[in-house]
């Protein structure tokens, strides 16, 4: 297991021009070295030891330092990946009312055209395969990302 954190680069950043700190200082101090510093700045991924070391010279904890994700963005992230979830349990929910609104009466005699419309000439098997179809999307969609998210993490453990 890889002990890299994603740090708030913005807030090395912010903490280092407070002391009025050139990256070399910052170094210096931290007893990182320059590159170390700037790879932190730049991308925001730094070892656990190099995490309490800049913790420790800005006298924060190092989960100060952490990145954060925002709460709207963990959420949308979590519809994202159960989206095709929710298509289908709708295109349950529409092939389930097409039946016992317009297939069943059909069946016991009752007139095609006159039970669509009772219902308002609402079209459940058109909504449903839709909705059906979608879900589809969305799951090829979640696969695909999962496989490059597997493939990214997979990439970064070999280097």
């Amino acid at each position: 297991m890889s002990n890299e954190m994603k740090l708030n680069r913005d807030k090395v950043q912010k903490l280092r021009s407070i002391k009025c700190w050139s990256q070399d200082e910052l170094a210096s101090a931290s007893g990182l070295s320059v590159r170390t510093i700037q790879r932190v700045e730049k991308s925001g991924v730094a070892s656990l030891e190099t995490t309490k070391a800049l913790a420790a010279v800005f006298a924060v904890t190092p989960d100060h330092l952490r990145s954060r994700q925002k709460l709207e963005s963990v959420t949308f992230h979590f519809i994202c990946k159960y989206a095709w979830l929710v298509a289908f349990a709708l295109s349950s929910v529409f092939f389930g009312l097409w039946i016992v609104d317009i297939l069943i009466p059909t069946l016991k005699g009752a007139d095609f055209s006159e039970q669509y419309k009772m219902h308002g000439d609402f079209r459940y098997l058109d909504f449903g395969g839709i909705s059906f179809f979608a879900g589809f999307v969305f799951l090829a969609l979640n696969v695909f990302v999962e496989h490059l998210n597997k493939k990214r993490l997979f990439k970064a453990e070999s280097e």
